[in-house]
């Protein structure tokens, strides 16, 4: 996985790094943090078409527990959807709470904050998020997000943008002024 990672054209291959959980084993809940190549918008679908062309899509064991992204972009409220489109692409996430989650009563969710600082007129300088649909056995995930990726581009025409995949919003920054 690391490895496919920085073969990427748009990741920043000195940025790839491999921690692995003490006491866990070599290969056992490690952790991949990357970073964008300088000037560069990392695609989520050549990362899944990469791992798509690995072992990593047949009968392997492994998994992935979650993706967290970073997005850097203009945050929109569209038909009474909120979105976040990633600064020089057409990359487009949905923005929301986690569907399987309980809410608190007494707590507010990142994204209910997120949407009270839109409301408020504050603009959001970028939203780090878990990907939905990025966890379980790779064979799963890669199925599963393929499918998802060819239904995106059959629903809308042309090619996926990602404008469907929702971003369970972990925190958020607000543009300095």
């Amino acid at each position: 996985m690391r490895d496919t990672i920085a073969r990427q054209s748009d990741v920043d291959k000195s940025s790839v790094k491999y921690e692995v959980e003490p006491g866990t084993g070599k290969y056992r809940n490690g952790t991949i943090t990357f970073a964008a190549a300088k000037g560069k918008s990392i695609d989520l679908q050549k990362i899944q078409k990469s791992l798509q062309a690995t072992r990593l899509h047949t009968g392997t064991r492994s998994g992935v527990n979650y993706l967290d992204i970073t997005v850097e972009g203009d945050v929109v409220v569209v038909d009474r959807e909120t979105l976040v489109k990633a600064t020089g692409t057409e990359q487009r996430f949905l923005l929301g709470d986690d569907p399987k989650a309980k809410p608190k009563e007494v707590e507010k969710t990142p994204y209910q904050r997120l949407t009270e600082a839109l409301a408020k007129g504050k603009k959001i300088a970028n939203v780090t998020g878990r990907v939905q649909g990025w966890s379980g056995r790779w064979p799963e995930v890669l199925r599963e997000l393929a499918e998802k990726t060819e239904n995106d581009a059959k629903e809308s025409g042309k090619a996926a943008t990602n404008h469907r995949t929702l971003l369970v919003v972990q925190e958020f920054e607000i543009a300095k002024e």
